[in-house]
């Protein structure tokens, strides 16, 4: 009969069967490739995307194969529960991008600041939702008035007419000494300075058949020859000449100096009002 050593006793020797075994991955490494390869494909990053995601190392046959099993193969790490509403649960497409976009955006980033920066030069803050190219658009410049009032800020005293057994030849517009006078609209300075009874005066040849006629002036800023535009400053409200107090006389002349008309209506058809004279009213 032969004797055998008991199964537990001492000294026998037994094969020790590990519990662990090291086993390789049942994916390649360049599985995880193909993942960010149908990341970028459902993002639509397009060829270009797709070379920078992988590293070129992922042949066309796996971008294929990759695409074909994005829809059946679920996301490592990603577990569905049955009692989940369908609605809740992300899909494998949504999933894998969302894992990839880590090795993805590396890649990419260059390309995307590259893009972000030629559409930011060409789109209007805002314009990229709405889908609409930017325009530049012009700023809007008011014209300047042709005809403006040569003392807004007087107020008017004596209108034209006959005064004094005498024709008075304009208007008058009383304000205080050294109130701005402006020419009525552009033209050419024909005589500046004293002028008999009208003190320091300026006289603007318009050169539409008419001129304009300020006296009684303190100071004129205006010398003969210059070419002046609609409200420019051609000297300071006074009382020189023959003249009981600062104010401004201002005439109309028609064709010729010493042909003078009535200056507010005139004014009036020109767009420019000077109130209390109400002879353009007629």
């Amino acid at each position: 009969m032969q004797h055998r050593a008991p199964r537990n006793a001492p000294g026998r020797h037994r094969r020790t069967i590990p519990l662990h075994s090291h086993r390789a991955p049942r994916e390649p490494i360049t599985e995880k490739s193909r993942y960010a390869v149908a990341a970028a494909l459902v993002a639509g990053v397009g060829v270009t995307g797709v070379a920078a995601a992988t590293d070129g190392t992922a042949p066309a046959s796996a971008v294929a194969r990759a695409n074909s099993q994005a829809s059946a193969a679920p996301s490592p790490g990603v577990t569905s529960s049955p009692s989940a509403p369908t609605s809740a649960a992300p899909t494998t497409a949504t999933t894998v991008a969302a894992s990839a976009a880590g090795a993805v955006r590396p890649a990419m980033s260059g390309v995307t600041e590259a893009a972000a920066a030629a559409v930011a030069s060409s789109v209007a803050p805002g314009a990229e939702a709405a889908g609409q190219p930017f325009v530049a658009q012009r700023r809007k410049v008011k014209p300047l008035p042709q005809w403006v009032h040569p003392m807004p800020e007087g107020a008017v005293t004596s209108c034209f007419g006959q005064r004094w057994g005498r024709l008075h030849a304009g208007v008058d517009l009383a304000a205080p000494t050294g109130t701005p006078i402006r020419a009525v609209g552009k033209g050419v300075v024909v005589s500046a300075g004293p002028a008999e009874g009208y003190g320091n005066a300026v006289l603007i040849d318009h050169g539409n058949g008419y001129l304009t006629h300020y006296g009684h002036m303190s100071v004129i800023t205006a010398t003969v020859g210059q070419r002046v535009e609609a409200g420019d400053h051609i000297g300071a409200e006074g009382s020189t000449g023959h003249s009981t107090g600062p104010h401004l006389h201002f005439e109309v002349h028609a064709g010729s100096y010493q042909n003078p008309i009535e200056p507010t209506r005139w004014m009036h058809e020109h767009g420019v009002d000077i109130t209390s004279c109400a002879s353009f009213e007629d």
